[in-house]
């Protein structure tokens, strides 16, 4: 994205004109979406009137999204593979920076991001020509740009690689920009390819000569004096000279004098020259061109140079016949003269982007390309990998010092707003969390913030996102997450896993809703829900007053169904004085004691007799009393206490009944208390 494709926004309608195009704009809740529409500013010295369109012009409101290209599960895929890497930098990170030991770690770190992006080039290529692409004209746009924006990452960075990390500024540069054009340039190494395969008949192809001039330029000799070989006139004296010169070009090497290397190129540039003043090759004037260009001829090479893609095409070429020994610092000089030279050929040309990054980078202008890589369509995939990269390398920490610019700063923030933007997508959260990590403080409470905001598709994805959460001391998220699950649980009538989260999530008001309902379900119909999960609630039944209820009652429900009645009267008797007895579960309770009291042999003696007598007159029948007056006197039907049991239709007939229970086991358990045993 150049300078001048910055996205703007225009409001094409006339009250948006009359309104003078200043816009407001609203996050649309639950989506990454920005409503947009005119708005008329309204100073402090506006009169307060109505506007004179109020009423008469609908305001048209516009919808703005940001676009990723990571909507394709191939391009998912490489979001996984990246972080990966990202993974295996911080560990090697580490250690300290600029260790000797560890450079070739970092090269072999930056070589795997390169061909991750480059195996996903090629998955693209082939996804692209698929019938269900090619069909979907939208699809097949998202698989250009995606190949368009990946083919410039990978190119950028290899020249990056080899400008910064592969090279000391005492070795030579063009080997490695031989390479990196012969890497991203291979149609004119394909159309070679076709011509060693036809042997001699390639001669006669049409195409011949201008891919040996391309190959000349690209610097390709070995593959050019393989096509030469295999001519119908390479015995002729022209086509042995010229494959005698190609053969005999010096060629540096690691470890060789620089010094001799120089004397030995130019002795060779000489002569190459001599031949061609002697019209060595004139009686083939083809080959006689590709000469012309080895000998680095300014003339041939204006002449050639119009056919080209790019100002950087053919520049290692050219460098290679006239520069062999150029070095990464005289490399910004070379690459300006060229670009001035390119542009005097092509006047009207304009620069792309990534013509500009190149040459930003030839010119070791990294701040200003670190810049530009945040303009990539690629949601700062490559800049916030690269800047990473730099940081743990310290290879240009004296340059970014020299510019003024704080570089662990920089990483933390790119790291965080490229975390931040993988959290946001449902799909690509949990890879977020390991950049947000590298972010500390920051970055755990983004991880805090975000994290309860993911849709839980699963109970499974809520698992996860809880371990997560669990790992990094995130409580709130925890309980949070919990919260949600029981609430949807018991929308959809899952009681059982409703009371499960909502006891993990260890919120008073949740846990006694959910205990509520299942106390109120089982006085109105007798059944007990989710009993498996009321019995393995165990120690946690103290997270709220109303679940020690729920778990003790159901502990009495189950003495009273094993018929173990004295263990079941007992726990009765300690419910009653409990206090935490829920007003609308009285009548349930009092009834439970009801069959214990009728029973001949008696299960409730005198003391705790009394108490139930106690507890009927004090909690029961103030609470009957209070309902009718509330209801009496105001009417309000939210404040009256449902009283409820499936076993009686009138609470208030069960007072007389238990009255009389009581009086009745009160006299047998008296009667048996005061006999004496037979001696």
């Amino acid at each position: 994205m150049s300078e001048d494709t910055v996205p703007q926004f225009e409001l094409g309608d006339a009250l948006a004109m009359r309104c003078g195009n200043t816009l407001t704009a609203r996050f649309v809740p639950g989506g990454s979406k920005i409503a947009l529409s005119a708005y008329r500013p309204v100073k402090w010295n506006t009169r307060d009137v109505p506007s004179e369109t109020a009423g008469e012009e609908a305001v048209l409101i516009y919808m703005a999204q940001e676009t990723t290209l990571y909507t394709e599960p191939l391009l998912r895929s490489l979001l996984a593979e990246t972080n990966a890497t990202f993974a295996t930098l911080q560990a090697l990170g580490q250690g300290s920076k600029g260790a000797p030991k560890k450079t070739i770690e970092y090269i072999k770190i930056s070589r795997t991001y390169r061909s991750v992006i480059r195996c996903c080039l090629e998955k693209l290529e082939q996804a692209k020509k698929l019938p269900e692409v090619q069909e979907n004209e939208s699809r097949e746009q998202r698989y250009t740009d995606a190949i368009m924006s990946f083919y410039a990452i990978e190119c950028l960075w290899h020249l990056f690689e080899i400008l910064y990390m592969q090279q000391q500024h005492s070795q030579l540069i063009v080997p490695q920009l031989l390479e990196w054009t012969r890497f991203h340039y291979p149609n004119t190494e394909d159309h070679a390819t076709d011509l060693l395969l036809m042997a001699e008949e390639a001669s006669e192809c049409d195409s011949y000569w201008d891919t040996l001039k391309t190959l000349i330029m690209l610097g390709q000799l070995d593959v050019t004096r393989a096509i030469l070989s295999q001519n119908r006139k390479s015995n002729q004296p022209a086509f042995q000279t010229a494959e005698q010169v190609l053969k005999t070009m010096p060629v540096y090497t690691d470890g060789y004098a620089l010094q001799k290397f120089c004397s030995q190129w130019e002795y060779w540039h000489v002569d190459l020259e001599r031949k061609l003043s002697a019209h060595v090759f004139a009686a083939e004037p083809q080959l006689e061109l590709i000469m012309h260009l080895v000998s680095g001829s300014n003339e041939h090479w204006d002449a050639a140079l119009l056919k080209s893609q790019d100002w950087y095409e053919f520049l290692p070429g050219y460098l290679l016949y006239t520069r062999p020994a150029c070095k990464p610092f005289e490399l910004r000089i070379a690459a300006s003269n060229w670009l001035n030279r390119w542009l005097g050929l092509r006047p009207d040309w304009v620069m792309t982007q990534m013509s500009r990054m190149v040459m930003q980078l030839m010119e070791h202008d990294v701040k200003l390309f670190i810049y530009d890589t945040q303009k990539l369509n690629d949601s700062h995939l490559f800049a916030t990998h690269l800047i990473d990269l730099i940081y743990h390398t310290g290879q240009l920490k004296a340059y970014f010092d020299q510019q003024n610019v704080d570089l662990s700063a920089l990483r933390h923030s790119m790291i965080f707003e490229y975390g931040s933007f993988l959290m946001t997508s449902h799909n690509l959260w949990q890879l977020g969390i390991d950049y947000l990590d590298c972010c500390k403080q920051e970055g755990i409470a983004a991880i805090e913030l975000l994290l309860p905001r993911i849709p839980l598709k699963s109970e499974r994805q809520a698992f996860k996102i809880i371990a997560m959460a669990k790992e990094r001391g995130l409580i709130n998220v925890e309980q949070d997450i919990c919260k949600v699950l029981s609430k949807r649980a018991y929308s959809d009538q899952r009681y059982g896993s409703a009371l499960e989260w909502a006891v993990r999530s260890k919120d008073v008001l949740l846990v006694t809703a959910v205990a509520d309902f299942i106390l109120k379900h089982y006085s109105s119909s007798g059944v007990m829900l989710c009993p498996d999960v009321i019995t393995s609630i165990g120690a946690r039944m103290f997270v709220s007053p109303r679940l020690v209820f729920l778990s003790k009652y159901f502990e009495f429900y189950e003495f009273y169904r094993q018929r173990d009645f004295l263990s079941g009267a007992e726990l009765l008797i300690n419910l009653l004085a409990s206090k935490i007895t829920p007003d609308y579960f009285w009548p349930s309770l009092l009834i439970d004691a009801l069959p214990l009291l009728e029973s001949e042999d008696p299960k409730i003696f005198c003391k705790e007799t009394i108490a139930i007598l106690q507890h009927l007159e004090m909690e029961l029948v103030p609470l009957i009393e209070r309902n009718k007056l509330n209801t009496a006197k105001f009417n309000n039907q939210t404040s009256k206490t449902v009283f409820q049991d499936y076993r009686v239709e009138n609470v208030e007939e069960i007072l007389d009944l238990m009255r009389l229970a009581c009086a009745r086991n009160l006299s047998r358990a008296m009667i048996i208390e005061n006999t004496a045993p037979a001696t």
